[in-house]
């Protein structure tokens, strides 16, 4: 609505400019003198088209050169059609103002200049707007562009996760754009059964992974990658592909690990790391080798949460609390000799602690 009022506004001025110009050549009698307009249509319209041509040249130029360094030369494509709304705008004034330059020494001269002057600051405004806004697009921006411009829908949850690692690398990422961009590709895999077997979006995904946990990327919401992350083991189960699913539980512990920097053991253990494996395979019965090789992980997970309340990172009565919740997610587990070997390690650790008796 604001958006709408400014434009209205900006309409408004130039129209009285005009009028006030037009009224001010009337008392001077220019209006009817042609020969008056006859080398100002010449400069002006030399001026313009040339004035156009920079106001458009320039910031694209600028802009591509950051886009291209930001995001690389395969997204860069993707944005050239972005290139026709000021080159229409341009084709429009370079065609309006060779007609009125040709009319520099007829009786019509005052009206082809008046006709100039109007084409030239009708056009700026929308151009200068469209301009700014290409300069500072977000990268909510491109990936609304991307969803458009995109192949197909795993082509676009793979660039998506490209550009959300990009910027998650960031300095000082903005947190609602991240969670944005992430619920809009939550939403996009809503449907995994339909998800095709594209390996581009696992290696994409794997690369967030390890911006987070290697990198020291910004933590996005942690329900938002607990989502994602049970997404994309579900896809990975459903599609039989257990190697690479044993490489995301891998990822999945070190994500959960740098999150327990910032954040309590017992905060996190449950949603970013038994939820998105031991959870996915118990509502999709995954292969018992997955189920072996997630409490393996799990007890490796534990040994370096144990580490940390050995350093005095945590306490005692938290590494029970952890103890505690990974001791009710297996409860109903399979009896596999991994489940076992975990039940024996909580056991002793739980002795090891005092840790208050179960109920």
């Amino acid at each position: 609505m604001l958006k709408h009022k400014r434009t209205l506004v900006t309409y408004v001025i130039i129209g009285v400019t005009l009028v006030i110009l037009a009224a001010i050549f009337r008392i001077l009698g220019l209006d009817r003198d042609p020969s008056f307009f006859e080398w100002p249509i010449l400069y002006f319209g030399s001026a313009v088209v040339q004035a156009y041509a920079a106001l458009i040249a320039v910031p694209f130029t600028i802009w591509v050169i950051y886009m291209q360094s930001k995001y690389g030369t395969v997204i860069v494509r993707m944005f050239l059609n972005k290139i026709i709304y000021p080159f229409t705008i341009f084709a429009i004034v370079a065609v309006i103002s060779a007609y009125t330059m040709s009319l520099e020494k007829t009786s019509y001269a005052y009206w082809a200049f008046m006709a100039e002057l109007a084409v030239t600051l009708i056009f700026l405004p929308p151009l200068i707007s469209y301009i700014i806004k290409l300069m500072t697009m977000g990268p909510e921006d491109v990936i609304s562009t991307l969803k458009t411009s995109s192949r197909s829908l795993e082509d676009f949850i793979a660039s998506s996760l490209h550009i959300l690692r990009l910027y998650m690398l960031e300095a000082y990422p903005d947190e609602k754009a991240i969670s944005s961009m992430l619920r809009t590709i939550l939403f996009s895999m809503r449907n995994i059964e339909r998800l095709k077997l594209y390996p581009e979006v696992w290696h994409r995904f794997k690369d967030l992974l390890k911006a987070i946990a290697v990198e020291g990327a910004y933590l996005p919401n942690k329900y938002l990658m607990k989502n994602l992350m049970a997404l994309f083991m579900a896809w990975l189960v459903r599609n039989n592909r257990d190697r690479t699913a044993r490489a995301f539980i891998r990822y999945y512990k070190r994500v959960a690990l740098r999150y327990m920097e910032e954040r309590l053991p017992s905060e996190i253990v449950e949603d970013l790391f038994l939820d998105p494996t031991l959870g996915v395979f118990k509502v999709l019965n995954a292969k018992k080798s997955l189920v072996a090789y997630a409490t393996d992980q799990c007890i490796s997970l534990l040994k370096k949460i144990r580490r940390a309340n050995m350093l005095g990172d945590i306490t005692s009565k938290e590494m029970c609390r952890v103890l505690t919740i990974v001791d009710r997610y297996f409860y109903d587990v399979e009896e596999l000799a991994e489940v076992l070997t975990l039940r024996k390690y909580i056991s002793r650790m739980r002795k090891e602690l005092m840790c208050a008796p179960k109920y």
